[in-house]
């Protein structure tokens, strides 16, 4: 009972549907259910765009669907696995649903930052816990046995099975971890600037990794994924936490990471939009983990965003001047 009551104490303070814990498969299930004109894929900052996608419906009266998929940990070869092995399958069935749904689909975003073109520190863990099928964990079991690799599935779906109790979002995720610390009184200014001074070193040292060739050749296949389903593609370059830009960081890693993309978009003919320093959103919009925005940050860059460079978003024609088929 102590248990049960501390939980249902914590939630009253921190809950769990303000963190927006959407995960690819609800992505991956919003294309199975939509006809979407608009298809966003990012890592956990897509939850952002979830949002933008919900205030682009009610723009255009429901006259545009959007679905986003965020992958958890990012990185650009996990983005690639996802769209070929789970995107693919719906956009290209030769059913009458995945035709319809190819038809009316236009536009692709990607969403991605310096992190992305970086080299993983680890093996991508973020696919068998967030991306994989039971088919593909099935199939990797059967290839290399129950490992330490395909067990990150097993793990996540069990978690999941927990759903919003405070005592298993404390164990797996860091934003809430984080949020009820702040709420306990644990979060001293000593803390903070410790806090701070570690995501400070982590954008700084990006700089030597960003253009990992792995990474950037995936990138390229994500284009050409776009190109052969004739889809106006835009890269979007997602804005971070003010605070853990440094001055150093905005000379360096800031502005690599800038003639990297803008090389890279240019020479493929996809349009680019750099938002990392540009945005409206002030550390106060972002959660308690110095990383994802919070709900009201959402809302108000989304509103932000309709307003300026993606208002092409809400134009119901095709790239080129048609009206889109709105059946």
């Amino acid at each position: 009972m102590t248990l049960v009551a501390g939980d249902a104490f914590v939630r009253a303070f921190v809950p769990s549907s303000a963190l927006g814990q959407r995960e690819a498969w609800d992505g991956i299930a919003d294309l199975e259910a939509k006809t979407p004109e608009i298809l966003v894929l990012g890592s956990s900052h897509a939850r952002t765009f979830h949002v933008l996608g919900q205030e682009i419906e009610q723009r255009t009266a429901g006259a545009t669907q959007v679905v986003s998929i965020p992958l958890e940990m990012g990185k650009v070869v996990p983005y690639l696995w996802l769209l070929e092995n789970r995107v693919k399958p719906l956009l290209d069935d030769p059913g009458p649903a995945g035709a319809h749904r190819r038809a009316r689909l236009r536009r692709f975003i990607l969403l991605t930052e310096w992190w992305d073109t970086c080299p993983p520190e680890h093996h991508y863990n973020n696919l068998p816990s967030r991306a994989w099928a039971l088919g593909d964990f099935i199939t990797d079991v059967g290839a290399h046995g129950l490992t330490g690799y395909n067990r990150n599935y097993l793990q996540h779906r069990w978690q999941g099975l927990w759903g919003a109790s405070v005592f298993n979002r404390l164990h797996t995720h860091e934003d809430y971890a984080a949020a009820v610390h702040a709420l306990l009184g644990g979060s001293s200014d000593d803390e903070m600037r410790e806090e701070t001074h570690r995501w400070q070193e982590l954008v700084e040292n990006g700089a030597s990794c960003l253009g990992n060739p792995t990474q950037m050749d995936a990138m390229a296949k994500i284009v050409d994924f776009a190109r052969a389903r004739n889809l106006d593609m835009t890269i979007v370059l997602f804005p971070r936490k003010p605070g853990t830009y440094t001055e150093r960081a905005r000379r360096t890693t800031m502005v690599r990471m800038g003639r990297l993309m803008t090389g890279f978009a240019a020479a493929r003919g996809v349009r680019l939009i750099d938002m990392t320093l540009s945005s409206p959103l002030t550390d106060d919009d972002f959660m308690a983990d110095f990383d994802h925005v919070s709900v009201a940050g959402n809302r108000k860059f989304a509103r932000w965003a309709l307003d300026g460079d993606l208002a092409l978003l809400l134009d119901t024609r095709r790239p080129g001047g048609e009206t889109a088929d709105l059946r």
